[in-house]
């Protein structure tokens, strides 16, 4: 799951009392409990209005300030922040909605605690916080060598790739918040309240586009799960064993073997779990449509295939039991916060 995305068009009037505010809703739409859930509203502003992207805040209804990061996406001809992107973390509860005030030309008055940073070397990019590692290479071969979680490493030998080669880096976000990565046509999103990380690839046309993940959960038996209907379970207990999820004729069909259907589910909604006894591989795809195949094997690998023009894929990795250290759910990645401008 991931920040949603909110476009507020800013009017040229900066004298104006109502130019140097714009108010705007975070709304939770899917019936779930939110804990310091991601969210982007990204403004685009007039020429001259915003000078200086520090003399910026965020206000909740009550009129407190909220902790928030701000990024100049893009700039004016004079210098002035043309693309404006706020990052923060509000908790709405379910069906919950939450109302927040943008003001330009004051400073923030706390310091932002510390949360995501990155550090370039020549082959690789490195984003961490105190919870996460990741290691990304510059040439893409493979995309992700490591994703450590604590003192867990959960990346095997082969990493994680994309159908799409990487093309050279740019830092688009440093963080503390949000880090983003932009490789060419794929990008890597980051976010500090929670351990997972959002790949993108963007084809020019409808192409086969896929992600390999190989994981490092090599003690058997490996549990997965799906959340497709009834939320489909079982296990792989032997080395070279699969399942595999693809929709036929008009359900989606889970196989252990590729005539041995497992079960049979009308829906799925795009997420669900790769195990061992200590370490967990959640996944989610984003829009998950009838075009998705999934394989899971024995050996720790994720392979996830669609054909579109974009695929959007979350990992998140955490370890056992599940409930206490995901604090979050596979269905809380892909179904975002819905952002919206107050009238």
């Amino acid at each position: 799951m991931m920040p949603s995305r909110l476009i507020v068009f800013l009017f040229a009037f900066a004298t104006s009392a109502m130019a140097q505010t714009i108010t705007f809703t975070v709304s939770e739409t899917a019936g779930l409990r939110r804990f310091g859930y991601p969210v982007t509203a990204t403004l685009e502003s007039a020429e001259g209005m915003i000078a200086d992207a520090k003399k910026i805040r965020l206000l909740a209804a009550d009129g407190k300030e909220v902790p928030a990061q701000f990024t100049a996406m893009s700039m004016w001809p004079d210098g002035s922040v043309r693309g404006l992107d706020v990052d923060f973390s509000p908790s709405p509860g379910p069906r919950e909605m939450l109302t927040y005030r943008v003001e330009i030309g004051k400073e923030p008055t706390q310091p932002l605690r510390a949360g995501l940073s990155v550090t370039e070397t020549a082959d690789e990019i490195v984003v961490a916080s105190a919870a996460i590692r990741h290691r990304i290479r510059r040439d893409g071969r493979p995309l992700l060598t490591s994703i450590a979680f604590g003192e867990n490493e959960f990346i095997g030998a082969d990493g994680i790739r994309t159908t799409l080669q990487p093309g050279a880096v740019k830092v688009m976000k440093r963080g503390p918040f949000n880090v983003t990565l932009k490789l060419g046509s794929v990008q890597l999103e980051y976010v500090n309240t929670k351990s997972w990380i959002k790949i993108t690839q963007q084809a020019g046309s409808e192409r086969e586009l896929a992600v390999d993940a190989h994981f490092n959960l090599a003690k058997l038996p490996l549990l997965w799960d799906f959340g497709a209907g009834s939320w489909l379970y079982g296990n792989m207990s032997k080395p070279g064993q699969t399942v595999m999820l693809q929709h036929r004729n008009t359900a989606w069909d889970i196989l252990t073997a590729p005539e041995s259907v497992f079960a049979t589910a009308p829906t799925f909604d795009g997420c669900g779990h790769l195990a061992d006894r200590e370490r967990v591989a959640a996944f989610g795809i984003a829009k998950a449509a009838n075009d998705i195949q999934m394989k899971l094997t024995a050996d720790g690998r994720v392979h996830v295939a669609a054909k579109r023009r974009n695929l959007t894929m979350y990992f998140h990795v955490v370890g056992q039991p599940i409930p206490v250290t995901a604090v979050t759910s596979p269905q809380a990645m892909i179904y975002n916060l819905v952002t919206a401008i107050s009238e």
